[in-house]
């Protein structure tokens, strides 16, 4: 595979993401969040999603007034250890409620490490590291002169 097709990869796989805080009300089915839950939500919910969980990632699937069900992709515990899961549906009452945010992309950041990419690529590529013509060889090929 030659470099230049590598560099659309490099910079879709180097986006820069944060969360930020969003009203419920106003989020959309199918949308990412992070929900950070209160201390009493963690005690509530623990036979739901585990002891000691801090926060809740996944996709909103429904609202209303007294709950979210959110697909579960993964929970972060307070020990600091995160444990993945396959989108299980799991209500939260919005009492357990501490924060909800969405995953964004950082345009800013995200432009600026795909920009340090390329100069590292194209840095390489001048000095003759990636893509080069494997330096060294007969032009000749099997059979030619010595």
């Amino acid at each position: 595979m030659r470099p230049r097709y590598l560099v659309p990869i490099f910079c879709a796989l180097c986006g820069c993401y944060e969360s930020v805080p969003i009203q419920v009300n106003t989020v959309q089915p199918g949308t990412k969040v992070r929900i950070t839950l209160t201390d009493a939500g963690t005690d509530s919910l623990a036979r739901y999603l585990g002891p000691g969980v801090l926060t809740v990632d996944g996709k909103l699937i429904s609202a209303n007034d007294e709950r979210l069900a959110l697909g579960v992709t993964s929970v972060s515990m307070r020990s600091g250890q995160d444990q993945y899961w396959k989108g299980e549906t799991v209500a939260i009452p919005r009492s357990a409620l501490a924060t909800v945010q969405q995953r964004k992309i950082n345009k800013p950041k995200s432009l600026l490490l795909g920009g340090a990419l390329l100069a590292a690529l194209a840095s390489l590529r001048l000095t003759g590291v990636v893509g080069g013509n494997g330096g060294g060889g007969s032009r000749g090929g099997p059979g030619g002169p010595k």
